[in-house]
């Protein structure tokens, strides 16, 4: 099922197909923002705490104003008083009444003040609390979010994307990508957020104590506005020509880890190393090209805040000497201490839209795959299917991954209850046959069908409920032995479960096992023998129970104690079902109903082992050939 997150795309496939608009950096960063329309009441949150805490620090600055004009000033001409008493000019009695209602008003100024002061100190770590808390519950929510999404999009990936995309690509989209992406969605509702509160407070409150002096402030918006508009291109080319060779970078880490053991055998430790070390080098030039650009950039609007500062401090000296605009000393400093707060914004303002830029490359690299054309949805006239009554048939199949064609006109038949094994020779279309069979790719010519029904007019969670698969290369997932064995039907019981490795031939090795069932497998069962690890993937499937069963065998690796114990095994999985055998073995050969020979993507010659050993051909030279190697 698609996601309904805003930020996922309509399911339908890529926006060129479905008619949208082709991605531009606005775009891409207004559909990350997107993903935060769930949570726009804790955006509200955010701000409405944002405001608070920017009025508490405008408060605070503005205490200067009294302070000076209303208390120290006051206060300092408490002196003069004293001065006019003794010289005896004026009635003592009228100084000193003076003076008491002075000293009493700065008094009572000054109380005012204080208490102000006090209250800010409780409330604005209180509302800092709120602001970001919710701040950074939201920036976490919404990498979970993205990257649960493209978890998701993967998995309904048609399997064509995924052959012809690294693994080190996707790796790099989901967690670097997905990184950059969300410093955007950190900057906006996070420092845009919290800054853009303080600046609209703080530029109200310098309108409040002195407009004229306001709009001087406003001076340095344009030559900011301007090295923001210069730099901002060439920041987002470099981040998107970094963000390539991130991926060149995980995709090669990825090949050498895979590959540690053909590595350490052929003993190419030195030409891997140095492979990844220029692989990072080239990283490396591309990020400080980013970097130039930013320092260059923030440099720059530094240089005209400062400059914008001085001015602001020039003419307010001006204005309180010239006794214009209304300015006193008091207002003054409230107004320079209030200015002050908004230049450090004003600077973080580069800052905030070099990262913005930055994450247009990774945005464009999500969006990719979450707009990628998925496996195509069931017709509408699609059917169920639970039982294989008359059997499966190939009718002319053609198919090519390319231009190549791999299948050319395949005509197969398989009947219900029948073994059918495939052979022929690496790169015959073997496997194609049996990918087909599970929809992963769908023929270019000719259909496929179970019981007459063509199989794109069956469902797809109905076709993969009655198939079990075998892979030639046991694969495990990193957990125990219990749940690798139920992932072929996730309700069984622990007593199915048991009975199905019992039919594996794999519970005898399961509880000399130190945890037993609860036995960690590890990454791609690397804790287990290929034979341990083929059994519990036959047990598996026997749990599922399928209708049909594709099986890649692979046993040719194995001693021949552990490759009888697997034959057994095998027998007890196809007992009584439908099987497609992809085989290797003489041994399996044998043992299937029938045999096709695949050869130049056709069915060459069909029949039991004794016919086509009789007839010769390939299949006479492959099974002499193997006798031969044996």
């Amino acid at each position: 099922m698609a996601s309904s997150n805003p930020g996922s795309p309509d399911p339908s496939g890529t926006p060129e197909a479905a008619g949208a608009a082709p991605m531009t950096p606005t775009r891409g960063i207004l559909r990350l923002l997107g993903y935060a329309r769930p949570y726009l009441h804790v955006i509200a949150i955010a701000v409405v705490f944002s405001l608070l805490y920017g009025g508490g620090l405008t408060g605070r600055a503005y205490l200067l104003a009294p302070i000076i004009d209303e208390v120290a000033l006051p206060n300092a001409s408490l002196s003069s008083l004293d001065d006019l008493r003794e010289a005896g000019e004026v009635d003592p009695a009228e100084v000193q009444r003076e003076r008491d209602a002075l000293r009493a008003r700065v008094q009572d100024n000054f109380t005012r003040v204080f208490i102000a002061g006090v209250g800010l100190i409780f409330f604005m770590p209180a509302v800092r609390l709120f602001r970001d808390y919710a701040s950074d519950w939201l920036m976490s929510r919404l990498q979970v979010d993205m990257q649960a999404d493209l978890g998701a999009k993967l998995l309904r990936l048609p399997l064509a994307h995924h052959v012809r995309e690294s693994s080190g690509d996707f790796m790099a989209r989901v967690g670097s990508d997905t990184h950059l992406a969300n410093q955007a969605q950190k900057v906006v509702f996070g420092e845009v957020l919290h800054d853009g509160a303080l600046i609209v407070v703080a530029l109200g409150a310098a309108f409040w104590v002195n407009w004229q002096m306001a709009l001087v402030l406003l001076c340095v918006g344009p030559p900011i506005a301007i090295v923001l508009r210069v730099f901002g291109g060439r920041i987002r080319r470099a981040s998107r020509s970094r963000q390539r060779q991130v991926s060149e970078v995980t995709q090669r880490l990825v090949r050498m880890l895979g590959g540690i053991k053909v590595i350490k055998a052929f003993h190419a430790e030195e030409l891997e190393s140095d492979a990844f070390s220029r692989s990072l080098k080239r990283y490396f030039r591309r990020s400080m090209k980013l970097v130039r650009n930013r320092v260059l950039s923030r440099s720059l609007v530094e240089l005209a805040s400062q400059g914008s500062f001085v001015m602001v401090l020039m003419v307010g000296v001006w204005g309180v000497l010239q006794g214009v605009w209304g300015l006193t000393l008091g207002s003054l400093a409230a107004f320079i201490t209030i200015s002050a707060m908004l230049y450090r914004p004003a600077r973080s303002i580069t800052s905030f839209y070099n990262h913005i830029q930055a994450a247009v490359p990774a945005a464009e690299r999500i969006f990719e795959i979450i707009d990628a054309e998925e496996t195509p949805a069931d017709d509408a006239d699609a059917v169920e299917i639970a039982r294989i009554e008359r059997g499966v048939r190939y009718r002319g199949v053609r198919f090519s991954y390319g231009r190549e064609a791999v299948l050319d006109g395949v005509d197969l038949e398989i009947g219900a209850g029948e073994v059918v094994a495939l052979v022929g020779r690496t790169g015959s279309g073997k496997t194609t046959i049996a990918d087909l069979m599970l929809r992963f790719w769908d023929p270019d010519a000719g259909s496929i069908e179970i019981d007459g029904v063509d199989l794109r007019k069956i469902r797809r969670s109905s076709l993969h409920d009655m198939i079990a698969v075998v892979t030639q290369e046991p694969f495990l997932f990193d957990d125990n032995i219990l749940e690798n064995i139920r992932y072929g039907r996730r309700d069984a019981s622990f007593d199915d479960v048991v009975a199905a490795a019992k039919a594996a031939f794999a519970h005898d090795f399961i509880v000399d096992l130190p945890d037993g069932y609860e036995t960690l497998v590890g990454e791609d069962g690397d804790r287990l023998s290929g034979g341990q690890r083929q059994r519990l993937t036959i047990a598996r499937a026997i749990l599922r129970d399928p209708q049909l069963l594709i099986f890649d065998e692979a046993t040719s690796a194995l001693d021949a104690k552990i490759e009888g114990m697997l034959q057994r095994a095998v027998a007890n999985l196809m007992r009584g079902r439908t099987v497609l055998l992809i085989a290797h073995r003489l041994s399996t050969v044998k043992g299937a109903t029938r045999i096709a020979v695949v050869e130049n993507g056709r069915i060459s010659a069909m029949g039991s082992h004794d016919e086509l050993m009789e007839k010769g051909g390939l299949y006479r030279e492959l099974v002499d050939l193997q006798l031969s190697s044996d």
